[in-house]
């Protein structure tokens, strides 16, 4: 029996990743839209508020599960932002789906993009711009027979 139960936790958590992962379309309208030299931060009154191509924050990046050496490296090495992205969108998606009542499977890039910009999840009515111009970017493509 205990075998049973383990093999069917590890099945929700394989299907619950599958779910919550963004393609790389979806990053690379994020990446568009967030339009960061890879190696430049902005700031706020002198202090660092986020870094790279994705604007990773500190504490997004805290989130994410610090991956990489330290912060900054991490969001100025293309590989280690995408995957500290990937990280936080699995981590989190369940709670965005519940804000915006439906599974997992059926969040959009939108949606991820509404979480990476809504500190309380997808559910902030200031998100819903994030989310428009990245359906403009997964639209356009789509409009001139690039692959999603």
């Amino acid at each position: 029996m205990r075998n049973k139960c383990l093999s069917f936790a590890l099945l929700c958590l394989t299907f619950g990743i599958i779910g919550a992962q963004v393609d790389e379309k979806c990053l690379s309208c994020l990446r568009q839209y967030e339009d960061g030299p890879i190696d430049s931060c902005y700031d706020s009154f002198g202090t660092k508020i986020a870094c790279g191509v994705f604007h990773i924050s500190k504490p997004f990046w805290v989130a994410c599960g610090s991956i990489g050496y330290n912060w900054e490296r991490c969001t100025q090495d293309e590989f280690c932002a995408g995957e500290c992205i990937q990280n936080f969108f699995r981590k989190f998606a369940s709670r965005c789906a519940h804000q915006l009542k439906k599974p997992v499977s059926e969040l959009t890039c939108a949606d991820y993009v509404r979480l990476h910009h809504g500190a309380d999840g997808c559910s902030m009515s200031s998100s819903l711009r994030h989310s428009r111009a990245i359906n403009n970017c997964m639209w356009q493509d789509n409009m001139f027979g690039k692959k999603k």
